[in-house]
């Protein structure tokens, strides 16, 4: 209800740029210090525990053997970027585990770098100084950034630089520069999609920017078409250049992975092949579980707390629909005038329908809505306006409590369950009695304008040669508090990851199962394993995926076809692949009782000997 106000100078001249400038610093100074500790608290193990050992290993065979793959194999599914990075660090700083993982703290921190400045540019230094210093201290982005290698990592880093050069095509250069700046984004396209397949999203977004800019000014259309031109011919011929390659050889009768991205698409659950392929139904629900839990991981990035997964979800509601708002005030409003609003929704789009986990940008390009929901502050409706906006909220907000008394009613009668579903039943139950009052009286109540005009809400507090307005005080101490708790926060992942060597590294099921493969096998066995690249590296032994397949007779096939002599099974806390292997490789041993014999019981993980074809297997133990 409180109009946004900018930071107000109370003299000009240099000392305003002076201040300016001292915000500037401070900020980046903030970003930095953040990166230290993310690079300081990274986990301390003396090898790789966990699967992005893959990257490494493919990494590695760019650099000794001169071609993209893993086990001898090319790969044709996953692009080359980020092992073509950790060659690169390789070859500069060496290939310790520590080293290549401190690498994802310095390519976040040069991401938020560049993301406040973007951020900076179109929305100004207090919501720019607020998004970095939130997301850059949440305890979820700590915990992705300090334990594995993920090429979503970099990708945020040239994603942004991306777009901060379609910012800077948007202002008027001389023809060089504006050569120059279209050269470097056809680069940095076409390497953000070697990166992460995402990328391709990138030339959606610039497509979808002409196309909205055609429907309001077709002469910055064409420009923009042109200066986009390089980057998106690139960006096509690098996605087409990859994708021609083909998919990597299937070991199993199994659609998805290890296919193509395109085949893994059409799955009805990627994580879950034998579901079988995906239907209109199936496709309009996945779109609608991504808004649903991405937009649920983003309020949990910001408060540091779980979010119940409703749509009547306060958390979950609220900032859908700013988004929603702001996006179509962006294409509506001032921001129209840049290439921001269509690259935005362009790339919301396509992370929104995908199958993949939500990475960085997302939560960016998502963060521009919300700073222009201000076109539904009351006191600037209309007065038929505002009826009008308040006859179609109002079954919104019924909706919403009736799914929220639902889930409330779920959670049973104790306050102390379920107090996010009868809090927000509670608010969109008085937000529906709000908004049958405002179409009674065709106006927002006098009280919310009264309110926003008290000389509290007024006043000016000075800061050197800025002055802020008693909510942005209120809004800068809540950040600070945000910060502060989520920073209290990352300390025990810290704590987590500097024990980690000691305490969990000589424990982990698959690394222990593939330690005793390399000492008590001969290195021309074969294993069956589910995490293949881990299994890989510690075994030097060729490793074959453990399908989730649940069929005992294909799988019992699979292992005679494939020459496997050892199954390591582990009954795992959690498992991406569905069935689970130890859920998988239990049906295909009651199916086959003889032909199994356990070789070894390691904790979570048990190693199995195939018999061969045609003799008597003893009785498992």
């Amino acid at each position: 209800m409180f109009p946004a106000v900018q930071l107000n100078p109370v003299k000009g001249g240099r000392s305003q740029q002076h201040d300016l400038a001292a915000v500037d610093f401070l900020v980046w100074a903030a970003i930095l210090v953040l990166g230290a500790f993310e690079l300081h608290s990274h986990l301390r193990s003396p090898d790789f525990p966990f699967e992005d050992v893959a990257y490494f290993e493919q990494a590695k065979s760019l650099l000794h053997d001169g071609y993209y793959g893993f086990e001898s194999v090319p790969e044709r599914v996953q692009p080359p970027g980020l092992p073509l990075l950790l060659a690169l660090i390789c070859k500069v700083a060496g290939c310790r585990y520590g080293v290549l993982l401190s690498s994802m703290a310095v390519f976040i921190t040069l991401g938020f770098l560049v993301w406040y400045q973007i951020i900076r540019q179109c929305e100004g230094r207090g919501i720019a100084a607020a998004t970095c210093l939130l997301l850059g201290s949440s305890p979820w982005i700590f915990f992705f950034v300090t334990r594995g290698i993920w090429p979503s990592i970099p990708y945020f880093f040239v994603s942004g630089l991306a777009l901060w050069i379609i910012l800077k095509l948007d202002r008027a250069q001389t023809r060089s520069r504006r050569n120059l700046f279209s050269a470097a984004l056809a680069l940095i396209v076409a390497f953000s999609i070697l990166i992460q397949s995402a990328g391709i999203a990138l030339v959606g977004s610039m497509l979808a920017s002409i196309g909205f800019t055609w429907l309001k000014d077709r002469g910055t259309a064409v420009h923009r078409f042109r200066v986009f031109l390089p980057a998106i011919l690139l960006g096509i011929v690098t996605q087409f250049v990859w994708m021609h390659r083909g998919s990597n050889p299937p070991d199993w009768p199994l659609p998805g992975y290890p296919e193509s991205y395109g085949s893994q698409l059409k799955l009805k659950l990627g994580n879950y092949p034998e579901l079988g392929f995906a239907n209109a139904t199936d496709v309009f629900s996945r779109v609608k579980t991504n808004v649903d839990e991405r937009t649920a991981v983003l309020a949990e990035i910001l408060t540091a707390h779980w979010i119940h997964r409703s749509y009547a979800s306060l958390a979950v509601a609220i900032p859908l629909v700013l988004a929603v708002v702001g996006v179509a005030d962006s294409l509506l409003g001032e921001q129209a005038k840049t290439s921001l609003p269509g690259i935005s929704l362009g790339s919301n789009l396509s992370i929104f329908c995908g199958p993949g986990s939500p990475s960085f940008d997302f939560f960016f390009r998502t963060r521009y809505s919300p700073v222009s929901s201000s076109i539904a502050v009351p006191e600037r409706w209309p007065h038929g306006f505002a009826s009008t906006r308040a006859a179609c909220l109002l079954p919104v907000c019924m909706v919403l409590c009736a799914v929220a008394f639902r889930n409330s009613w779920a959670a049973g009668p104790s306050w102390s369950v379920g107090v996010q579903s009868k809090f927000s039943a509670a608010f969109w139950f008085a937000a529906s009695l709000f908004s049958v009052r405002v179409i009674c009286m065709n106006r927002p109540p006098i009280l919310l304008s009264r309110l926003s005009e008290r000389p509290v809400f007024l006043r000016q507090i000075s800061i050197g040669s800025l002055s802020l307005t008693f909510l942005q005080m209120g809004a800068l101490g809540l950040t600070v508090l945000l910060v502060a708790r989520a920073i209290s926060q990352d300390i025990p992942i810290t704590r987590a990851n500097l024990a980690f060597e000691e305490e969990r590294f000589g424990r982990l099921p698959d690394t222990v199962a593939a330690k005793w493969i390399r000492l008590n096998t001969d290195p021309q066995d074969v294993v069956v394993a589910r995490h293949v690249p881990l299994v890989f590296h510690y075994s030097q032994r060729k490793v074959i995926r453990f399908a989730p397949i649940v069929r005992p007779q294909v799988m019992m096939e699979g292992f005679r076809r494939l020459g496997i002599r050892y199954v390591i099974v582990v009954d795992r806390d959690f498992s991406y692949y569905l069935p689970p292997d130890e859920v998988c490789f239990d049906m295909v041993q009651r199916a086959y009782p003889n032909a199994f014999r356990l070789v070894a019981q390691l904790g979570q993980a048990r190693i199995y000997e195939v018999i061969p074809a045609g003799v008597d297997g003893a009785a498992n133990p």
